[in-house]
């Protein structure tokens, strides 16, 4: 989900697609200096004076047939700063950890 008509609030939650470990490894991949772990369900990054904090839960399974996806409802919470710096911050984590398909 990208906001590209209106500002990115400083708190969201979204659906994501993947285990708690593949979200920590393609956030890890994203943002090397990310603290935090899967174990502990948080990760905390910053970029500047900005800061985000990153809770994940797993959500269960969605079922497509025979097929099995596992699902996180990641909670996105950034410290004070410009919403400018919300925006970049957020736009180079969904490009970093963007799947293929569209």
């Amino acid at each position: 989900m990208a906001f590209i008509n209106g500002p990115v609030p400083a708190s969201f939650e979204r659906r994501v697609t993947a285990t708690v470990r593949e979200f920590e490894r393609d956030l890890r991949q994203a943002w090397p200096a990310v603290e935090g772990s899967a174990a502990a369900l948080r990760f905390c990054l910053q970029d500047g004076a900005q800061s985000l904090t990153i809770d994940v839960e797993p959500a269960g399974v969605r079922r497509l047939g025979l097929f099995e996806l596992p699902q996180l409802n990641v909670r996105y919470r950034f410290g004070s700063g410009e919403e400018e710096a919300r925006r970049a911050l957020l736009a180079r984590l969904d490009r970093a950890m963007q799947k293929g398909g569209g």
